[in-house]
């Protein structure tokens, strides 16, 4: 009895070893490897334990276990053990039948690791924001690597054609992926933090206001003015994504009301809000009003000349998505994709995109072009503050717009200012940095100067 013990350690040992010979696509993997039933079981469990806490870092505390989810993680390893079962009756090898779930256990316990580690490490803001938008990529590939590396190690050392290797990594990979799709949501560890219950009224589903909306939105398009030629007009149009928080639609209109003043951009700017004190009024914002809005600014403005100041305040997600949201609608969010390629087929050149949301800086890279500046409330891994229904402005469109920016005569030296302040403010209430973001192309950057001139008055 006392030599079980050390004799598992070892074994276990040689299995992660074999692993990582595995995921090195080396046949000596099936030399170090020791698929013996209980070493079988110690891995199923080691696996288990690493997903249970991959699932508690992601998920947090308070949460609660959850039994069935156990189910649901062996289905893997149980695939495995038919696979495993062909190749020992194909080839009369009985030791095959125990060796590609064992193998494929011990590197999803290394793997397992490694993606709790690199969560970790984003949660604590250590990924560098130009990494941070590939991790899911990443992720995808960490999934996909031990199926192929078992596939081609195990039928390479048995000598399958090419033609059958190929279709046993199809089938182990489609079996995973319908697993992975059945079964996305289930968890071994689930948050039991309670969320606010979103509003299930909106004075949306009123028939009067509804059936308003398109006029208001050509009303809207309509009182637009065009361009001067003799001078470099600035186009103003804010977003103010979500109904169920006034703080958006009290920032977006208090943007605009600073642009059409000390901006002069009165005529020329355009609000577009999901609130139920202004549906009745103005138009909402889902992404057809926001192109519509945006090629109508187009066609009035000297496309080459002219300046588009796109402002959007918002919930944004890890995922990089900006929420646009107003029951019972079901609208699709604003996507780095989906805005790039709307501002490109407007034909906008200079563009001013502020963007006041979490993670908001997930979507510089997409966003970048010669004549394009972009500001973000927060790095594109971290939370930007002050999303709070009883809150005015939230903390960046404060100290950005209603405070640097009613004082400071550009937009550079406005966002420092509101970069300390912001910073400021987050140490004394001791929450976690957003890292506001500046990026601003090589041709905007020389050209700032000049064409800043017709938006700041009376600038030294």
């Amino acid at each position: 009895m006392n030599k079980a013990v050390p004799l598992t350690v070892s074994d276990l040992a040689r299995n992660l070893w074999a692993a990582c010979h595995l995921l090195a696509f080396r046949r000596s993997a099936l030399r170090w490897l020791a698929p013996t039933p209980l070493n079988f079981i110690v891995l199923l469990l080691l696996s288990l334990a690493v997903s249970f806490f991959f699932d508690f870092t992601s998920e947090g505390w308070p949460g609660a276990w959850s039994p069935p989810g156990v189910a649901v993680y062996v289905i893997p390893a149980f695939v495995l053990l038919v696979f495993g079962q062909i190749l020992a009756n194909r080839h009369g090898l009985w030791r095959m039948g125990l060796a590609p779930a064992s193998v494929w256990l011990s590197a999803d316990i290394l793997l397992g690791l490694a993606q709790s580690l690199l969560l970790y490490a984003q949660q604590n803001n250590w990924v560098p924001a130009t990494i941070a938008g590939y991790i899911p990529l990443l992720y995808t590939g960490l999934y996909a690597w031990p199926i192929l590396a078992v596939v081609f190690v195990f039928t390479r050392a048995l000598a399958w054609p090419w033609w059958e290797r190929a279709v046993a990594f199809a089938v182990l990979l489609g079996v995973f992926t319908a697993w992975s799709l059945t079964f996305s949501d289930q968890r071994l560890w689930y948050s039991t933090q309670a969320e606010e219950p979103l509003p299930t009224t909106s004075r949306l589903v009123e028939d009067e206001i509804w059936q308003a909306q398109p006029e208001l939105l050509q009303r809207a398009l309509k009182g637009l003015q065009p361009e001067r030629p003799d001078r470099t007009d600035w186009y103003f149009l804010g977003i103010g994504g979500v109904f169920y928080q006034g703080v958006f639609k009290q920032e977006t209109e208090t943007v605009r009301a600073l642009f059409d003043t000390r901006f002069g951009t009165s005529g020329r700017s355009l609000v577009l809000i999901n609130s139920d004190d202004t549906v009745a009024s103005q138009p909402i914002a889902t992404r057809t009003t926001i192109a519509r809005a945006l090629h109508a600014m187009a066609a009035h403005m000297d496309r080459d000349k002219d300046v588009l100041f796109l402002f959007i305040t918002s919930h944004g997600s890890e995922e990089h998505e900006i929420e646009l949201n107003y029951w019972p609608l079901e609208l699709a969010g604003i996507t780095p994709e989906w805005l790039r390629s709307t501002l490109d087929e407007t034909g906008i050149k200079h563009r001013v995109i502020v963007l006041s949301a979490c993670f908001s800086g997930g979507f510089i890279p997409v966003l970048q072009s010669p004549d394009t500046l972009v500001i973000t409330a927060a790095d594109a891994t971290r939370s930007s503050f002050g999303c709070l229904d009883d809150a005015e402005m939230t903390y960046f469109g404060r100290a950005f717009f209603d405070e640097a920016l009613r004082r400071k005569h550009s937009l550079r030296s406005a966002f420092e200012t509101a970069r300390a302040s912001i910073q400021e403010r987050e140490q004394a209430e001791n929450f976690e940095p957003s890292e506001p973001q500046w990026w601003v192309g090589e041709q905007m950057q020389a050209e700032l100067p000049e064409i800043e001139k017709s938006l700041f008055p009376g600038r030294p």
